[in-house]
């Protein structure tokens, strides 16, 4: 036994000493130090909009819901920084309703996509960026609306399929 501790004592020893190596300037580091014009709350990092209960029966009748509005808020903007901010919503587009959202695979309902539209109802295309608008200094809050539209495949073979759906979307600042 003593001669297995005393071997293991030599191991140690070896890698303290010879096993170290060690070469000047190898780890370097580097990254852009930048300054926007608007922080995003905590609050907005996470949106959520909950559709309710739709009826079937209004899809076929009316191919899309109403509107619901949702927003983004930015706060602390310095105009003298940029001018203008601009959002593009990105996420998997739908086969059929290109422009729009999918829903997620997992969910049970059938036939419907997500559309995205400026607060006067000008359709916002999914994965392209919207218009600019102006900031001014201080809070400013950027308002969209969210729909849900029965695609056409589906409204014409008469099988839109109810359940529950889901789907997320990411929307990304650019500011001019």
């Amino acid at each position: 036994m003593k001669m297995k501790l005393c071997l293991l004592c030599a191991v140690v020893n070896m890698a303290l000493t010879h096993g170290v190596f060690a070469a000047e300037d190898n780890v370097h580091f580097s990254g852009a130090l930048v300054s926007e014009p608007c922080t995003l709350p905590d609050t907005d990092a996470d949106i959520k909009l909950d559709f309710g209960s739709i009826i079937k029966k209004s899809l076929y009748e009316y191919q899309r819901t109403m509107s619901k509005p949702f927003e983004i808020h930015l706060q602390d903007c310095d105009p003298s920084l940029m001018q203008t901010v601009s959002v593009t919503f990105q996420g998997t587009a739908d086969a059929e309703l290109k422009d729009m959202l999918a829903i997620d695979a997992s969910s049970t309902a059938k036939g419907v996509a997500i559309g995205l539209e400026l607060a006067d109802g000008t359709p916002l295309p999914l994965n392209k960026a919207g218009p600019f608008s102006q900031l001014s200094a201080g809070n400013n809050t950027l308002t969209f609306n969210a729909y849900v539209q029965a695609k056409p495949g589906f409204l014409e073979n008469n099988n839109i399929v109810a359940g529950n759906f889901s789907t997320i979307g990411t929307f990304v600042l650019a500011y001019q």
